[in-house]
């Protein structure tokens, strides 16, 4: 019987052939580590399914989570616009306050120095054009300067009003702005976290996990974040309620500066009414005298034809005496003698020339007492001219420019 062994195949045929307890035995092997590998299979489909399990959970639990603190910082943000909006309003109406007093004491000045200062100095200028004796410095001059002196005053307060309203207004219009800034970044915020809650897995890129530096941490801490919009809140606040005071004192101040300059115009009024008054009353008296005066001149013209007639009278009778004289100096002989008759005669004459005299001496006063009647009949209507015009500059040129001015414009 031939005897073959292994080896001796292998020798053969040039073959490395394995014995049977080696193929049993690596049989053994392939089927253990099979077993090894689909025992393990399983143990990973189990640990998968669970951590399937704890993802999802963990994921549904994450978003949750997160749209809650969404919804929770979005109406921390809401809130905190309001009163944003509602403090940016207080500021907004203070300032539309102000602007308001700072058109006041606009309107002011320009009544003041472009109207009022004006109608004074014209005024002044047509009192200027007072004549003769009527240009004296009275109390309506007096008056008219101290309204004057008022006006520069109160120009000069009103330019520290304003100077103070346009501060306090820079300094809201600066808390305006803070606050709009700050309102525009939340409601971007805002809008931000709704475009984050419109977001899910579906609608997302997947190429963005690619990007590892997309985005940098925020290195501002809630607490940070809230205070810093309280201290904008809290600063504008004071500034506001520290402002209001200033309302009142504008008011205090525009009020008095009001009364004095109508208690000052109704004493200028009231020195041009008593002015007026006074050269009323001087052209009513100077009317009476100038009547009084004609008449007198009229009288003292009567008396001087009276006299004149008893003049020519006497100087009549005088020639008279004179021609009866000469008439008797031509008789002849003893009858040229100085009787009683010659006598009369030359009494008559010494009577007769002394009343002459007399009365041509009368005449001549009267003639005078005429003459300076006339001087005062013009005197009296130059005065009266006089008067005239002063009357017409204060009763009517001066009291029209006074109605210009109106200080209950402010």
């Amino acid at each position: 019987m031939f005897n073959m062994n292994c080896n001796n195949y292998c020798n053969i045929y040039n073959y490395d052939y394995h014995t049977p307890t080696e193929w049993r035995y690596n049989s053994e092997q392939e089927i253990t580590a099979a077993e090894e590998q689909r025992e393990l299979a399983q143990r990973l489909t189990l640990e998968a399914d669970r951590l399937f399990g704890q993802a999802k959970d963990s994921v549904i639990k994450n978003k949750l989570d997160i749209d809650y603190q969404s919804k929770v910082k979005v109406k921390d943000i809401e809130y905190k616009c309001k009163e944003i909006e509602k403090q940016k309003g207080d500021l907004d109406e203070e300032i539309c306050l102000l602007l308001g007093y700072q058109v006041r004491i606009e309107n002011a000045n320009k009544l003041l120095v472009g109207d009022a200062l004006d109608v004074i100095a014209e005024c002044l200028r047509l009192r200027n054009c007072r004549q003769s004796m009527d240009l004296v410095f009275d109390d309506v001059e007096k008056e008219l300067l101290r309204e004057r002196e008022l006006i520069f005053g109160i120009n000069d307060q009103l330019e520290e009003l304003q100077d103070k309203v346009m501060l306090q207004i820079r300094k809201l219009r600066t808390f305006v702005y803070n606050l709009t800034v700050d309102l525009r970044r939340k409601k971007n915020a805002l809008k931000i976290e709704e475009q984050n809650e419109n977001l899910n897995e579906d609608n997302v890129e997947i190429s963005i996990l690619n990007n590892r530096n997309i985005f940098k941490p925020a290195t501002i801490s809630t607490t940070e974040w809230d205070q810093f919009t309280l201290d904008i809140i809290s600063a504008a606040n004071k500034v506001l309620v520290d402002g209001r005071p200033i309302r009142a004192f504008f008011d205090k101040c525009l009020n008095k500066m009001f009364e004095d300059l109508v208690s000052q115009s109704a004493a200028v009024d009231l020195a041009f009414k008593l002015r007026v008054e006074e050269y009323l009353e001087v052209i009513e008296k100077l009317n009476e005298q100038r009547v009084e005066t004609i008449k007198n001149v009229e009288e003292v013209q009567e008396t001087i034809e009276k006299m004149k007639k008893a003049i020519d009278d006497r100087e009549a009778y005088l020639a008279l005496a004179h021609s009866r004289l000469l008439n008797r100096t031509r008789r002849e002989g003893v009858e040229l003698c100085r009787d009683e008759l010659e006598l009369r005669l030359y009494d008559e004459v010494v009577q007769l020339e002394r009343d002459v005299k007399s009365l041509q001496n009368m005449m001549a006063e009267s003639v005078e007492c005429r003459r300076r009647l006339k001087q005062s009949t013009a005197r009296i209507d130059v005065q009266l001219q006089v008067k005239q015009n002063s009357l017409h500059i204060d009763n009517e040129l001066c009291t029209e420019q006074r109605k210009r001015i109106n200080y209950r414009a402010f």
